[in-house]
């Protein structure tokens, strides 16, 4: 039985671009008016949020992040384009919660 090889692009180049891309991604968002020390932080973009939603009450860092619905919405699309994206069976909730299907 003959396996086909994998290239060295197809192995790492992906991961490489993906890599570059979020690096491209995190420098024009600090050039655009994000603090020097977050850049592309989704830690401190779901600090943001909370603090929108209400769950903390530092002022200074209380709004939605685009950032992160663009994040959610590509990441649907993705699942949508490689038809990937399907519904479970059960609760919802229960999923939300424990993060299982």
């Amino acid at each position: 039985m003959y396996l086909e090889k994998k290239s060295w692009f197809w192995e790492y180049g992906l991961i490489l671009a993906a890599g570059v891309a979020v690096g491209i991604a995190a420098l024009i968002l600090t050039a655009s008016g994000n603090p020097k020390n977050m850049g592309f932080c989704i830690a401190c973009f779901l600090r943001d949020i909370a603090g929108a939603l209400g769950l903390h009450s530092a002022a200074n860092v209380q709004y939605i992040r685009p950032e992160i619905i663009g994040i959610v919405v590509g990441a649907a699309a993705a699942a949508l384009a490689a038809r990937e994206f399907r519904q479970r069976p059960g609760p919802p909730a229960r999923r939300f919660v424990l993060g299982c299907s």
